[in-house]
């Protein structure tokens, strides 16, 4: 039952988009001055605010409705990340599936201070307010060389087991990130929204950061891929 929107002018009306992130303050997280379209882009601006365990003050979170993901399901983003004035911080940009603030699990591209801002994929996931890395990881690379990647999520039901795959556009084209495939039960929140349905959205987290000119997070489209309900 795909879901794909590559926001060509806006939003596509049809797919339901929303601003709204249960158990966040505020409840509606978008601000209108840091949200644009451009080149066939979702633009969002960073500023203050985090999923992260008990803060749930995430800002311009847009996300999808969904209900239980079916069959051999993915997901797949294309970001880009500029940190621009920002300070040293694990500024992070990517995909979150959620049943709330306390319990989401996100894929992203994310800066690295303790290795001289360089760049690299990772993932994370929060049951009940605590947070855990994912233990997922890419190579580092210098932004310089591109601060762009696709981010891939991928169910394989045979297994049941999840994959997790990067493109930086070097050429290398999909690499697998350390740390997968795994169990889809190792990521309680990722397994209840595909189990039970949540939301699917996009983010970006300035990790407390501060700097002008603010970072930048351009999403060039959302794909949901999954098998139809009856």
């Amino acid at each position: 039952q795909p879901l794909f929107d590559d926001f060509s002018g806006g939003f596509d009306s049809q797919l339901g988009w929303s601003w709204h992130a249960p158990c966040n303050n505020p409840l509606n997280t978008m601000d209108a001055a840091r949200v644009n379209f451009a080149s066939d882009a979702l633009v969002i601006t960073a500023q203050a605010g985090t999923l992260y365990q008990n803060l749930n003050n995430i800002r311009n979170l847009p996300s999808l409705a969904v209900p239980a993901l079916r069959g051999a399901w993915s997901i797949e983003t294309r970001v880009r990340l500029q940190r621009n004035g920002l300070s040293s911080a694990y500024l992070q940009a990517g995909v979150v599936l959620l049943r709330d603030a306390d319990n989401y699990f996100n894929l992203h591209m994310v800066y690295l201070p303790d290795q001289n801002n360089w760049l690299s994929v990772s993932g994370g996931h929060e049951q009940n307010g605590v947070y855990q890395w994912a233990g997922l990881s890419g190579i580092v690379w210098n932004p310089s060389g591109g601060d762009t990647a696709r981010l891939l999520i991928r169910y394989e039901p045979d297994t049941g087991r999840v994959r997790f795959f990067y493109d930086r556009e070097d050429g290398a084209h999909w690499r697998e990130m350390n740390g997968s495939p795994r169990p889809l039960s190792d990521f309680p929140s990722l397994q209840a929204v595909a189990q039970n349905g949540g939301q699917i959205g996009l983010y970006v987290d300035t990790a407390g950061g501060t700097g002008t000119p603010a970072p930048v997070a351009t999403f060039d489209y959302l794909q949901i891929l999954s098998d139809y309900h009856p």
